[in-house]
């Protein structure tokens, strides 16, 4: 598997900033926002099945980040030989409808988890980088429009699409315009994409937009696991064709997991170019790649320091 040092990341971004770029964002960009992460929602789940069979556990099991109180839930749900193995795949997609069957049940968790959340610094630098044209999409696997709240901020015209409104997706590139393309629904409008049957394919119309942007632009990929397994085909089949477009693939820590070795692997021997690089975390990474691309504009990098003083940045 091709790697990049986050050093030699941000020396290859910043020969690359006469060329629009794409980002693809998913949970670990919203939990700097102090939106949970997928593992937190699942424990949420697993904790309010378990709760519902055993109400006089609620006063004992109710803080499901103790590590005692997880093993008791976990124990009971494998005793009742119903539920997916622990830290399967299809945990997310199982607890999510099994916990609320109905959907819009479901919508209403998702806003409930979403309500009061502020962007975090990372927002804030890819509308700084979208302002000067080098952000041109992003596309993400969350439902809290944090990219879309934080993008009105700046002088841009945030452009929601979801795979209800996926033909809007189908325009050309406008000077202060950002793409907000939220790959699993959004509560706001519609369908949310959670169970394991709305996860199962990707819209035909974003996968042929995706396949077309990434043939000559490159993307940059943050907090995301790689965990759909409907999206990283539509990777896969993007790069497939030819094209100068890289995969930049920004994971937490040193290791890609399986999916994501297989996916940069096979880009690669496609003839295309894609590399892991390791970070810690969506904000920190953000804050490299905007301080050191626009290195040149003191006026920017004196905005970028006072924005991280403001929003109390960890980088």
């Amino acid at each position: 598997m091709q790697t990049l040092s986050f050093d030699e990341l941000l020396r290859s971004l910043k020969q690359n900033m006469d060329m629009p770029h794409s980002m693809l964002l998913g949970a670990g960009a919203s939990v700097e926002s102090g939106v949970p992460s997928a593992s937190d929602c699942i424990w949420d789940w697993k904790k309010e099945i378990f709760l519902t069979h055993n109400p006089t556990m609620i006063e004992s099991c109710s803080n499901t980040k103790v590590e005692n109180v997880r093993i008791a839930i976990q124990r009971w749900l494998d005793s009742k030989r119903a539920y997916p193995v622990a830290d399967s795949p299809e945990e997310y997609s199982f607890y999510a409808e099994k916990s609320l069957p109905i959907e819009d049940d479901r919508r209403k968790y998702f806003q409930h988890l979403v309500d009061g959340k502020n962007p975090s610094l990372g927002y804030h630098l890819i509308s700084m980088l979208s302002e000067i044209g080098w952000i041109k999409s992003v596309w993400t696997t969350n439902f809290d429009g944090l990219m879309v709240k934080c993008a009105h901020n700046y002088n841009l015209t945030p452009v929601e699409i979801t795979y209800t409104s996926a033909d809007r997706i189908h325009r050309g590139d406008t000077d202060r315009e950002l793409l907000c393309i939220s790959l699993h629904g959004d509560y706001k409008y519609g369908d949310l994409k959670n169970t394991a049957t709305e996860l199962d394919s990707q819209n035909d119309t974003f996968v042929s937009a995706l396949s077309h942007e990434l043939t000559n632009r490159n993307l940059i990929v943050v907090g995301y696991s790689g965990r759909d397994k409907s999206l990283m085909d539509a990777l896969k089949k993007a790069y497939q064709t030819k094209g100068s477009g890289r995969l930049y693939w920004c994971g937490y820590g040193q290791n890609a997991n399986d999916d994501v070795d297989r996916l940069i692997e096979a880009i690669n021997t496609s003839g295309r170019s894609a590399y892991y690089i390791p970070t810690d975390g969506f904000d920190n990474t953000l804050y490299g790649i905007a301080r050191h691309c626009l290195s040149d504009n003191k006026a920017v990098i004196a905005c970028i320091e006072s924005l991280k003083q403001k929003l109390g940045g960890s980088p």
